[in-house]
Formats: structure tokens, sequence, C-alpha cells
């Protein structure tokens, strides 16, 4: 399975930058991206993307992966809002979910748990890919 998450948030922007839809005008979330918005989208993705890739290697190998994703989390968390309601309420869900899921499988993986690492992942594909692409009309 891939990882939809990673892809559910650069979605997000991509979509209210192609549409230009929100509350707030396609200008504001188009400085939102570019001033480093996308560089953490990139990183988030990247990350998930990471986790996915090891999911089915040793848990050494997966809590390693599920560390980076941790460590990056921080930095994307304390991004300024996205101008756009909607864009960042799925945004906060996403980041959440993959937070929680990087401590759990980061967690799992160190206690040796494949039962919890397991969990871990799952929240970082299902749970952070609540992220809408679609604008209210």
């Amino acid at each position: 399975m891939r990882v939809r998450a990673a892809h559910a948030i650069a979605a997000v922007v991509t979509a209210l930058l192609a549409t230009g839809c929100g509350s707030s005008p396609a200008e504001e979330v188009e400085d939102w991206y570019s001033g480093g918005g996308e560089k953490q989208l990139r990183q988030m993705a990247e990350d998930a993307g990471r986790v996915n890739e090891v999911s089915t290697r040793t848990l050494d190998v997966i809590g390693t992966a599920c560390q980076d994703l941790a460590k990056h989390a921080p930095a994307a968390e304390t991004l300024e809002p996205i101008p756009d309601e909607l864009a960042q309420e799925n945004r906060a869900q996403a980041l959440t979910a993959l937070r929680e899921g990087a401590a759990e499988r980061t967690a799992g993986a160190a206690a040796k748990d494949e039962s919890a690492a397991g969990r871990g992942v799952r929240t970082i594909q299902l749970d952070s890919s609540t992220a809408s692409t679609s604008c209210p009309r």
C-alpha cells in the first residue's frame, strides 16, 4: 500500500493553488506555499514515503524512518497556518496523525513490538490521509 498521507497533504495546497478556492484569496495561499509551506510539505511527504518504503523491513530500519518523520514534524507544525480554513484544518489533522503514527511506530520498534509498530504505520498511512483535496462550492 502506498502512503496516501504525504500525497494528500501536498494535494491540499496544490488544489488550492490550481483552483483558487477557499476562504482566502489564492495569492495568500500561494504566499504561504512559497514562504515555507512547500518545503515542509515536501519534507513530510518524503518522510512518510520513506516509512511506507521500509514498512516491511526490520523494526530497527522502520524505527529509523519514523524517527526522521518525528524529528521533522515539529517544524511543519510551527509553520504559519494555511490562509484557508478547510485546508488548514485538514493539514493539522494530517500532521497530528503523522506525528502520532511516527511516535507509536518508533516506540513499537524500540520495544520490538511489531503490533504497536504496525499500528503506527497504519496511522501514518490511513489517518493522515484525511486531508481533503476538494474545495467547497
